[in-house]
Parts: structure tokens; C-alpha cells; sequence
């Protein structure tokens, strides 16, 4: 005991200033390897729940401390300045992550370019797009797509460097809401439901050398295991006559003419150890919901295309995105609601009332918490306001996005998914849908589209690292307080970095050089929905309203079932997240996760599911560590290694 007082900083310490310098210096280092290694050999940087990078990151910094403690033991980094720097990058990974900030560049910029008399884009977009937010100059943007130019010419920075700003104000003030958001659920959800936090058991578990991770047979077997499978792909990559061992399969060819199985949208699938991994900490009947549902899904797709029901399996009947977002709303609507008397007291502490709850060890005071709630939403009102988009509609804007990122939060701290992925249901889907583009001003709807990359998808989704957060400050004794204002500062810094690291390599290699052919047409997103809103105005859409009344309903029976019997098999909470086109995907993951977890749950009990638990928090260490490195060869050979 008296060891480990020793090696544990005072409460406080752990967000020391080297663990901040630390972290903000890597900021930039990180946004730019990210971008650098996708464009040019379409390395992602894993599943939304836990990034490769960052797991590598802390597994270097241990061991540093390992050498540090023999030679150097004043010099050693305590368990909070650990999960400090952890955090701290893995929240700027987030913003800096494939389909978010980083098509920003693009997207602000591609109007411009693409514009042509065939697609009118210079009567039914640039019209209507901020000026102060978008970048328009040909000579300027000229080097973005066509490379072999450089961003460092004076009015070529000078170009980006308002929107930059401009825009990772916006992101900050968002941030500044979700740590409000946070602020105010943290104890309801971390104290009183004793949420589990499956995901921050990697990033504990790696610090915490009395827990003896690292010298546990168990994890080595499964570090190794993974390592040597991944390992033995990165040397397939370089020479092709070694046989692979493969993680992805495409039925595509085999169905693509076979009506109506082709129209189950996602073909391609993977079963890649990471994400068996991470899978495997989720609970069993969620992992049995999750792939149950989604065959669920896929049928009705399949069903609705054999009777000649849909035209469109992406955005017609049956509406699965819809039907996901009526989940989500009931899963937020259930939890305000139980937790009602809990947010009475918080409402009751803001005004000054007599309250039950102590707000003392929070973050911000709950009366701070609201302000600071009002003054992001404050400066994202005259944002979008500079833009043309009213304060309503702001609010409406904004409020549709923190709750559905407080769902999102909600169901990471209490089952942590490997992904979400949450298309077409974001604000700037369901305000036309729910009012109609004809109720909407043309320059709304060109400020509400230029902003849509932050919007789009939210499997990178950095609200749920907030509340992570403050479950990662109790191991490591961090204040809460100084950990939020750095969440929020670090926002802004990753913001900028990923627009100097995108611009950096576009201006070396061009937009056309980008190793994912899909990357473009995510930014070309913006000008092509803004054209179609402007272009064709319609009303509210009925039809997907029905379909998130559906879901609604749907996912609230379930909820019933689910408390009324014991043992339900069927979790709620698997109906939103199973109909995304990452769980389409990762569909074999999961099933084989749940397969081993059912099984080892079964017939070796808890000692054995405790080994199971070690041992892919192995898979999940010696994975990243091997795909990191894998990175580290592609650069180096010039050899796009997948």
C-alpha cells in the first residue's frame, strides 16, 4: 500500500503542465499522420470506441515510464498525466477522424471548383454560401485539387485561415456544450446508475502496473496472437507469395445481379481482431440484439425490394435510418424521463432552491454548467446567424445535435459499441424532414450544408469522451473542473491542426492522389444536397416521420419487455445502433464475439470470462500496435499496406 501511494499523484497533480505541453504539442503530429497515412494509403485509425494511435501513444508512454523508473525516477509520469495525455488525444483523434473535420477543407472549397453550367451550381449553391466560411479564390484552391503546389504562400494561407478560425470556434462552442451536458449527467449516470464504462477499461487497465497487465500470461498470449496475424498481412502486403490470413469478405460479385439480395446496401464485411475485441467487453444480450436486429433490418430492405415497394434502399421505404432515429429519441426521452427527480434537483440547485445534490466535485457548478450551456449556444446562434439561419432554427439545429450526442454518450458509458455511424438522421436531415425545405430560407440552408461534415455521421462522434473524461479523472485523480476547460481548449487546437494537415498534404498530392476514391464525394456532399434542397423544395416528408414513430415505439416496447421480464433477451438499446452501416459491416465481429463470450459465459463461468477479458485486451494492444507499425512500413515503402 504504501508503494502505491507513492507512485499515485495527490489529487490534483494528475493534469500536470508537461502532461498538457505533452499533448497539445502532439496535436498537430497526430492530425497530420492521420492524414497523411489515409489519403495516401487509406489507413483508418480503428473503431470510433478506441483508436489504434492513441492505445499506441499509451503503451509508449508506459513503457518510457518503465525506463524512466529504473534511471530517472523524479522524471516519471504519474497515472493521471497518463490519462491526461490519452484523453486529450484520443478527443482530438475524434475531431480529426475520417468523415468529420477532416473533409471540412473540401467541403468549403469544392463548390467553387466543381461548378459547372450541367450541374448549376452558380445559380443554385454559391448564392447562398457564406462567403466569410468558404474559400473561392481559383488560384488559391487550384493547388487543393490538382497538388504538386505548397500552402505556405502568404494569401493562400490567408485564404484559409478565416474559415479555419471561423469554424473551430464553432467546434469549441460545441464542445463547451457537451462538457456543460456532461457536467450536469455525470452524476446520475456515472454515481447513481453506476454506469460500467466498458471502453475506459483499456486505458485503466494499461496504467495501472499493481494490476499486473502486463505481466499476465494471458494478455501476452493474446498480444502476440494478434500482433503475428496482423504482422503476417503487413508481409503478404510487401510480398505478395506469403499467404494472408484474411480479415474482409466481399460477397458482392456473387449477389450483384441476384434480385433481390443485392439491395442489402452494405456487402462488404469484415471480422478484423480489434473489433472482436472490443466487442467482446459489451454485454452478451446486447451483442445478441445487435446482429439479430440487423438481419432484421436487412430483411425488410430485401423484402420491400422483392414486392417493388422502394426505389431507394439508402433514403426510401423502409427508412431503416429512421427508423434508428426513433430509437434514439426514445432511448433520450426515457432517460430524461427517469431521471426526472434527479434533473428537478439540478433545476432546483440552478435557482438558488434548497436541493438535494451537492454539485461541489463536478466539473462546473450546475448553475456554471447551465451558464456555460447558454453561452455556446449564445455564440452558435450568432454564428449561424452571420450565415442567415435563424435563431429557431438554430436552437432546433443545435438541440437535435446535443441530444442526439448525449444519446450517443449515454450508450458508450453504459455498453460501448465498437461503432456508430449515425447517417442520415443528423440536423441537417431531419429539420427538412420535419419542416419542410420550403419553410426554410435559401441561406439557411447554405449555412446549415456548409457545416454538414460536423453533422454527418457521428461515428467519430466526440461527446462521449466528455463523460469518459470525468470517469478516467477519478482513477486518476484529476480535477474535473481544469479537465473540462482543457477538452474544450483542445478542441480548438485539433481543429486547426486537422486544417493544416489536410491543406498540408492536398497541397502536395492533390485531391485526386487521395487513396480512398470515396473521400472526395463525402465533401461533394455539401454542394450536391444544397443544389437538390434549393433546387426541388418540398415539404415535410410524412413517410419518414411514420418510420421514426416506428422506431419510436418499437424500441419503447422493447424497453417495457426488457424491465417487465427478467432475462429478456432482446436490448434496447440494439434496435438503433444495429441498422448502421458500420454494424453492416462489422456484422461477422460481432457474431463472433458473441458466439466466444456466450460461450466461454456458458461453460468456463466467470474466472473464465475474467481471462477472456485479458486476453482481448491483449488482441486489442498488440492489434494497434502492430497496425501503427504497419503504418510506419507503408510510409517507408511507399506501399498503400491494408
Amino acid at each position: 500500500m504504501a508503494d502505491r501511494s507513492r507512485w499515485q499523484p495527490a489529487r490534483g497533480r494528475g493534469i500536470s503542465l508537461r502532461a498538457i505541453l505533452i499533448a497539445v504539442a502532439a496535436t498537430p503530429a497526430n492530425a497530420y499522420w492521420m492524414t497523411y497515412t489515409y489519403w495516401h494509403f487509406g489507413h483508418y485509425v480503428g473503431p470510433g470506441i478506441i483508436y489504434y494511435n492513441c492505445v499506441v501513444y499509451l503503451v509508449g508512454l508506459v513503457c518510457v515510464n518503465a525506463v524512466l523508473r529504473r534511471w530517472r525516477p523524479r522524471w516519471v509520469l504519474s497515472v493521471g498525466e497518463l490519462l491526461t495525455i490519452y484523453l486529450l488525444l484520443s478527443l482530438a483523434t475524434a475531431w480529426c477522424n475520417v468523415d468529420f473535420l477532416s473533409d471540412l477543407p473540401e467541403a468549403i472549397s469544392n463548390p467553387f471548383w466543381f461548378s459547372s453550367p450541367a450541374n448549376q451550381w452558380d445559380e443554385l449553391v454559391l448564392p447562398y454560401l457564406p462567403g466569410w466560411l468558404t474559400v473561392s479564390d481559383p488560384e488559391v484552391i487550384s493547388g487543393l485539387f490538382e497538388g504538386y503546389s505548397t500552402l505556405y504562400r502568404g494569401h493562400v494561407m490567408l485564404a484559409w485561415l478565416r474559415p479555419a478560425l471561423w469554424l473551430s470556434a464553432m467546434v469549441s462552442a460545441l464542445m463547451l456544450a457537451f462538457v456543460c451536458l456532461s457536467s450536469i449527467f455525470r452524476r446520475r449516470w456515472s454515481d447513481e446508475d453506476k454506469l460500467l464504462f466498458p471502453a475506459a477499461m483499456v486505458p485503466l487497465q494499461v496504467v495501472d502496473r499493481h494490476h499486473g497487465l502486463f505481466r499476465s500470461r494471458v494478455m501476452w498470449i493474446g498480444l502476440l496472437l494478434a500482433a503475428g496475424v496482423e504482422a503476417l498481412n503487413t508481409i503478404h502486403g510487401l510480398i505478395p507469395a506469403v499467404p494472408p490470413i484474411p480479415f474482409y469478405l466481399d460477397p458482392g460479385p456473387y449477389i450483384q445481379g441476384l434480385h433481390p439480395w443485392n439491395s442489402i446496401r452494405q456487402v462488404a464485411m469484415g471480422i478484423e481482431p480489434i473489433v472482436v475485441a472490443v466487442c467482446y467487453l459489451m454485454p452478451l444480450d446486447l451483442l445478441f440484439s445487435v446482429w439479430l436486429f440487423n438481419l432484421m433490418f436487412k430483411a425488410q430492405l430485401i423484402t420491400a425490394t422483392h414486392f417493388g415497394w422502394t426505389t431507394n434502399i439508402w433514403t426510401g421505404f423502409p427508412y431503416v435510418d429512421n427508423q434508428s432515429l426513433g430509437g434514439y429519441i426514445a432511448l433520450v426521452v426515457s432517460v430524461l424521463w427517469l431521471g426526472r427527480n434527479y434533473l428537478r434537483q439540478v433545476v432546483r440547485k440552478v435557482l438558488g432552491l434548497s436541493s438535494s445534490l451537492d454539485d461541489s466535485g463536478e466539473a462546473f457548478s450546475y448553475r456554471g454548467a447551465v451558464m456555460g450551456l447558454l453561452v455556446a449556444l449564445g455564440f452558435l446562434i450568432y454564428f449561424f446567424s452571420r450565415g442567415g439561419m435563424g435563431p429557431v432554427l438554430t436552437l432546433f439545429w443545435a438541440g437535435h445535435f446535443l441530444l442526439l450526442g448525449l444519446a450517443v454518450t449515454r450508450i458508450r458509458a453504459q455498453l460501448a459499441p465498437p461503432m456508430f455511424e449515425l447517417w442520415w438522421i443528423g440536423p441537417n436531415h431531419v429539420l427538412p424532414m420535419v419542416m419542410g425545405t420550403r419553410a426554410m430560407s435559401q441561406q439557411a440552408q447554405g449555412m446549415m450544408w456548409i457545416t454538414y461534415p460536423v453533422t454527418r455521421a457521428f461515428n467519430n462522434a466526440p461527446q462521449p469522451w466528455t463523460l469518459e473524461g470525468f470517469k478516467l479523472a477519478e482513477s486518476g485523480r484529476m480535477d474535473r473542473g481544469r479537465l473540462a476547460w482543457l477538452m474544450v481548449a483542445i478542441t480548438a487546437v485539433a481543429a486547426m491542426s486537422v486544417f493544416w494537415g489536410t491543406l498540408h498534404v492536398a497541397y502536395g498530392s492533390g485531391v485526386a492522389g487521395n487513396a480512398d476514391p470515396e473521400a472526395d464525394h463525402h465533401a461533394l456532399d455539401v454542394p450536391e444536397l444544397l443544389a437538390q434542397a434549393v433546387g426541388n423544395p418540398g415539404g415535410p416528408d410524412y413517410s419518414a416521420l411514420m418510420a421514426v414513430g416506428a422506431g419510436l415505439v418499437s424500441t419503447i416496447a422493447l424497453m417495457a419487455l426488457k424491465m417487465r421480464f427478467v432475462g429478456w433477451p432482446l436490448h434496447p438499446v440494439a434496435l438503433p445502433i444495429a441498422s448502421a452501416w458500420a454494424t453492416d459491416y462489422h456484422l461477422p465481429a460481432i457474431f463472433t464475439a458473441w458466439l466466444i463470450k456466450a460461450v466461454i459465459m456458458r461453460y468456463g463461468g466467470l474466472r473464465l470470462h475474467r481471462h477472456g477479458l485479458t486476453f482481448f485486451l491483449g488482441v486489442i494492444i498488440g492489434s494497434a500496435i502492430a497496425v501503427f507499425v504497419r503504418s510506419i512500413i507503408a510510409w517507408l515503402a511507399g506501399v498503400p499496406l491494408l
